[in-house]
């Protein structure tokens, strides 16, 4: 971090700190503090959020499903390509927006008549393609981290988002996820997306598509 950017964030933390009349942490205090972030310890992890293997894939399937996520079972990633095909209305020129990652911009999208783009998603979007960090069984949940080669945008713009979900990368719980996020270097978001996404909040009446995509599209690999 810059020294000015130091300054500003001293700056910053100190005005919230008189807004909340409270005085600077001691220096034990923000050593413990320090320790905590560097070495996080896990809570208590229930029990379903324990399983692993098949019985980890099947509750995914299961919760994802009652979130109203799709689920589309493939043998291979060649297969992904034919697949996306049918979410393409017929006569749209719209291209399908897809993460710069190499296990997605290597396949054979020329063969299935499919345009490509690799960049932020942008309103009017129709169809975003990405991978993720893993599924989260205990509640059927992605987990996304954005980078320079998957922007969020990609996750929250476009109508329908697909997701390539490996069944070696479906994992018990939350702890399990974090755990994973902090092997590199945080990144500036993760989202965890758990369904389309939806509101309640007119007249109680369930609206899909209300804040992101209005259908999430998991393939599973």
């Amino acid at each position: 971090m810059s020294t000015s950017s130091q300054q500003n964030r001293h700056q910053i933390l100190s005005r919230i700190r008189q807004g909340l009349g409270r005085e600077a942490l001691s220096a034990a205090k923000q050593q413990q503090l320090q320790s905590a972030m560097t070495q996080p310890q896990r809570n208590l992890v229930p029990q379903r959020a324990q399983a692993q293997g098949q019985a980890a894939i099947d509750m995914f399937i299961a919760m994802a499903t009652e979130a109203a996520a799709e689920i589309t079972h493939l043998e291979s990633l060649e297969q992904l390509p034919e697949q996306l095909t049918s979410l393409i209305p017929e006569g749209d020129t719209r291209p399908l927006v897809i993460a710069s990652e190499t296990q997605l911009t290597n396949l054979d999208w020329q063969s299935a008549n499919i345009e490509t783009a690799q960049r932020v998603a942008q309103k009017g979007d129709l169809i975003s393609l990405t991978s993720c960090i893993a599924g989260v069984a205990e509640t059927g949940t992605l987990v996304l981290k954005s980078g320079p080669n998957s922007p969020t945008t990609l996750n929250l713009l476009p109508d329908i988002h697909c997701v390539l979900l490996r069944k070696e990368d479906v994992i018990g719980g939350y702890e399990d996820a974090w755990d994973l996020v902090r092997q590199a270097k945080l990144p500036r978001t993760v989202n965890f997306i758990t369904g389309p996404s939806r509101s309640a909040d007119i007249e109680q009446k369930l609206q899909m598509g209300a804040h992101g995509p209005k259908r999430l599209i998991i393939y599973m690999i």
